[in-house]
């Protein structure tokens, strides 16, 4: 089959979710033969055409130019490049910045597939006009996408009641981390198991003040170690209130899973503040690296944590969760256990490969 992957900042990885997707699948789809192609900015610092076995295709976006309006722009010329280029699938990963382009492209046979990503309307870093063109948005992907995916069956339920219509479930994947090295963690001047680690794009709905909030409360004599983009209003934001706490720690985005695994790892407690979205990327790799995490409360990640993690609210439950450490510490590595088991049944890499080779097939009749 000849796949592309449309709607991402592109491969290797050096962005967040879609991206961290886009890569795992990629490299899996043509090292089972497929011939896959990937499309990735020109300012993307990879500058090879093969990325293992995928083909990468730069193209042209104004981001600097523009700011986030360029997607729109860019969607629309990595799309037609694919149409033009006979794919077979296209797997557009979001629709915010893509259905102008499906209104526009004649997709002829060549079969489109959205990946509907989180409840990106509800995102707080959006404003009120631009959460209502997102949803008008998202009334646009369901009526012209022949297919949609999504991650989480909260959102597979969320469309079947707003839109009637059932989007095929397909969780993203993970590996489990089987070769820990604390020497990693001297470039960072840690030690294993001192340090709260929180990695996520610094954005409202992922709750870091609320975290760093109810951490300092608690008065606990670990760090506090903050891994994402700090190139953000809201990072920016965070830094001017928090550089100057010397248990409050910011290092610039990571993309070296090794690096980020072991960080995981070691980490006494793994913050996951998101409160948007489906299964997010980075809340299944702390499973799968042995995290013992705390979580935002929602129907996300419950769903998949369960009872095998700690919630919170706001920040006076962070403060009680880490000032009654006796509390939890002896469930500790049940509960780690009980969320690797979840990965190696439900979330591995491989085994969601096989289900969207199985969609493809399924799609072109093979």
């Amino acid at each position: 089959m000849k796949i592309a992957i449309t709607g991402t900042k592109g491969i290797p990885n050096r962005y967040g979710g879609f991206e961290q997707f886009a890569d795992q699948l990629s490299v899996r789809l043509a090292e089972r033969g497929h011939h896959v192609w990937v499309y990735n900015p020109r300012f993307h610092p990879y500058r090879e055409n093969i990325y293992h076995k995928v083909h990468i295709i730069l193209k042209w976006c104004p981001e600097n130019l523009l700011g986030p309006g360029a997607n729109y722009l860019y969607d629309y010329i990595c799309l037609q490049d694919a149409v033009r280029r006979k794919a077979n699938i296209v797997l557009q990963c979001g629709y915010a910045s893509a259905v102008p382009a499906y209104r526009m492209i004649n997709f002829m046979k060549t079969i489109l597939i959205t990946h509907l990503d989180g409840m990106e309307w509800q995102r707080t870093k959006w404003n009120k006009l631009t959460q209502f063109l997102i949803r008008k948005a998202e009334k646009t992907a369901v009526k012209r996408s022949p297919v949609l995916v999504c991650d989480h069956p909260e959102i597979q339920e969320y469309y079947k009641t707003h839109h009637g219509i059932e989007p095929v479930y397909i969780p993203y994947g993970a590996e489990i981390f089987c070769n820990p090295d604390k020497k990693v963690l001297s470039q960072f001047h840690i030690n294993p198991f001192e340090y709260c680690l929180i990695i996520a794009r610094l954005e409202p709905e992922n709750k870091i003040h609320t975290i760093i909030n109810g951490f300092l409360k608690s008065g606990i004599k670990e760090k506090l170690i903050i891994i994402g983009d700090r190139n953000t209003k809201y990072g920016h934001n965070l830094l001017h209130h928090y550089d100057n706490h010397s248990r409050i720690i910011f290092i610039e985005n990571i993309y070296d899973q090794t690096i980020l695994n072991n960080l995981r790892h070691f980490s006494k407690v793994y913050f996951h503040g998101h409160s948007v979205g489906g299964t997010n990327p980075s809340l299944l790799e702390a499973l799968a690296a042995g995290s013992f995490i705390i979580a935002h409360d929602n129907k996300f990640n419950r769903y998949i944590l369960k009872d095998n993690a700690l919630y919170f609210h706001n920040e006076e439950d962070i403060q009680r969760i880490l000032s009654s450490e006796p509390d939890w510490c002896s469930q500790k590595k049940k509960m780690i256990r009980a969320n690797i088991k979840v990965i190696q049944e439900n979330y591995q890499w491989n085994h969601i490969t096989d289900q969207y080779e199985n969609l493809f097939k399924q799609l072109m009749n093979i």
